[in-house]
């Protein structure tokens, strides 16, 4: 998922904090390739080898609108409805509750200028960069890319040059939108990106909404990852995939994420066809797929967990499916299943990859409900007659105990999903809850292992406070999670999130954290003087861990500087949102920061909407083992 692009606004802290020791940080910050040639566009470091070799690096022009690898539109469109300004609004209102809704989406429909300031219906949509609407109006209207991903400083863009089965016309190189999910062992590149535009005429069209891909990095060679044979033109031609990591299981590779394998309910309601694109509905896609036909370039799919295998000769590009659908693909009249693998890991002494992930249950509605996938006995057979024969299963499918949807008759989270998972078989994930907590409609981590799940809060860390949000990005095999938290229980609005890191259980490296569990990582990047390279940055999202401890993430820039090394320290210039890598000195030492006894003022930076709070929008940016 894409962390989003924005400017900093003003915004009052509390007062807090221990006094700050002038001493080695526990981490270094360090900025990645890429960092200084965006061109004041947003950077993220999304992904790290897990050997720490390799770093990628995302950026982004202005909001994605929808995330560009997410099979579900924020975990709950099971309809496919947010296609529409009004839509985004919305949303806002039941799942994020903020004041400010008529801001956040406009920003999210019409996207930002170059100054930070929000787009409206009043600005003209060439000085605006992102949203959702300049996506949907590419078919008049061309397209450029808004998301960009490199690994250490190499663009990585697989199907620039075109695609297996293109629209006619010229193909635009600079047209697709692309998200590097992991760095596999293999030290590949493994993600999503969506089809470039082809120029006919006065008409632009892109093949496909998204595939997955894995990109060689030594060779700079790519393979576009297919869904399943056999399941009809409409699938075969513009169905989707999404790859989100690879691991390696003795001599084979296999790479793991979603792909389509039916079509979307009820083509014929008009409210799945997009605001703008002149189209009543989306039915004359449903039978024939067509790239002159607009309503192909917004048709959705049921997309269930999956596999591709790199030892298989016949159709070695198509998707193996790996579950089923509970309920069906299709429901409730509107609403169409999902289901993905987000992560898979070797347990200690196992030779056969359990896996983690969401599928979609009916429970008078579809609802995303983390789940397990643990390989079946003869996993190794199996493996091998899935080549030929699709009705296999080689894992079975579990639900996370103990965070269920509906309990005591009563709906309570409105998804949950499990994000990763490391070698000793500890989960980490999201519980978005359906009713407000504290002012918040709140994102917990969850922590499970076998039986056990813990929904992470105060007894665990003062930073998981009653009500809180929180991404579970990605846990390592010392069981170190590390994600974005709140910092503040600002009610009704976007709250300022900053990077954390949480050490789980028996972590290896409790003692080094001073045998304390939780700590934003701005407490770790602490040198003690105001001249630290360390004080130039603030990180604002962590989105993977090594196993060594480095980190990959997005941090604010302040250049020369913050005034002091408090947390909500003024930075005399403007900031802008850089990706870093965070590297671990194993022989610094930890200085919390403190608060500066002010109201923050950042008269000399760009000022935008809701500035710190928006990332609590980014999703779960998550490593794939």
């Amino acid at each position: 998922m894409q962390f989003n692009k924005f400017k900093l606004s003003a915004i009052p802290l509390a007062v807090a904090g221990l006094p700050t020791l002038a001493s080695a940080a526990l981490y270094n910050v360090s900025p990645t390739p890429l960092e200084g040639a965006v061109n004041g566009n947003s950077a993220a470091a999304t992904a790290i080898a897990a050997d720490s070799s390799s770093i990628a690096i995302e950026v982004l022009r202005g909001p994605v609108g929808l995330n560009y690898s997410e099979e579900m539109p924020y975990m709950v469109d099971e309809e496919h409805f947010i296609n529409s300004y009004d839509d985004l609004d919305n949303y806002c209102d039941n799942y994020l509750g903020y004041n400010t809704c008529g801001a956040w989406a406009d920003e999210q429909w019409y996207g930002i200028k170059a100054t930070g300031e929000v787009c409206d219906s009043q600005d003209s949509e060439q000085v605006c960069d992102g949203g959702l609407k300049k996506e949907i109006d590419a078919w008049n209207n061309g397209y450029i890319s808004n998301s960009t991903a490199s690994v250490d400083g190499l663009r990585a863009n697989p199907f620039g040059a075109g695609v297996s089965t293109p629209p006619a016309g010229s193909v635009n190189a600079n047209s697709t939108n692309v998200v590097i999910n992991q760095i596999s062992d293999a030290d590949n590149a493994v993600g999503a990106s969506s089809s470039p535009f082809y120029q006919n005429g006065s008409v632009y069209a892109r093949a496909f909404k998204t595939r997955g891909f894995v990109t060689n990095l030594a060779t700079d060679s790519s393979t576009e990852l297919l869904p399943p044979t056999g399941l009809g033109t409409v699938i075969s031609t513009i169905g989707q995939t999404n790859a989100n990591g690879a691991i390696t299981v003795g001599s084979d590779v296999i790479t793991f994420g979603s792909a389509s394998i039916a079509n979307m309910a009820d083509t014929g309601n008009g409210n799945k066809a997009p605001e703008g694109s002149g189209l009543g509905n989306l039915n004359s896609c449903s039978s024939t797929a067509s790239y002159s036909d607009r309503a192909c370039q917004y048709f959705q799919f049921a997309n269930q967990a999956s596999i591709w295998v790199s030892s298989y000769t016949t159709n070695a590009a198509n998707a193996r499916v790996i579950a089923d659908f509970p309920n069906g693909a299709t429901g409730n009249t509107d609403d169409t299943a999902q289901a993905s693998v987000k992560a898979a890991t070797l347990l200690t002494n196992e030779t056969a990859p359990t896996m983690v992930g969401f599928n979609t249950y009916n429970d008078n509605g579809f609802y995303a409900r983390a789940v397990k996938y643990t390989p079946i006995s003869d996993f190794s057979t199996c493996l091998t007659n899935l080549q030929t024969d699709a009705s296999l299963r080689c894992w079975t499918m579990s639900l996370i105990p103990g965070i269920d949807i509906r309990q005591g008759g009563d709906i309570i989270y409105s998804y949950t999903v499990a994000n990763d998972i490391n070698n000793k078989g500890v989960v980490a994930g999201i519980a978005k809850n359906f009713r407000r907590s504290s002012g918040a409609y709140a994102e917990t981590v969850f922590i499970n292992e076998g039986a056990s799940t813990t929904l992470l809060g105060p007894s665990q860390s003062s930073l998981f406070f009653s009500g809180y949000n929180a991404t579970a990005s990605s846990i390592n095999n010392s069981n170190e999670l590390v994600g974005k938290v709140d910092t503040e229980s600002a009610r009704d609005r976007a709250r300022r999130q900053r990077g954390y890191i949480y050490l789980h259980g028996s972590a290896t490296n409790l003692a080094t954290f001073q045998n304390t569990r939780g700590w934003l990582l701005d407490d770790l990047t602490n040198g003690g003087a105001a001249s630290d390279t360390n004080n130039q940055y603030r990180i604002a999202e962590a989105f993977d861990i090594a196993d060594n401890g480095d980190i990959a993430a997005s941090a604010f820039y302040c250049a020369g500087g913050y005034r002091s090394t408090a947390h909500n320290a003024l930075c005399d210039g403007t900031e802008e949102l850089v990706a870093v890598k965070l590297t671990r000195n194993k022989s610094g030492t930890i200085s919390q920061r403190t608060y500066d006894d002010q109201t923050v003022s950042r008269s000399g930076g760009s000022v935008g909407f809701l500035g710190l709070g928006l990332l609590a929008l980014a999703g779960a940016m998550r490593r794939k083992k």
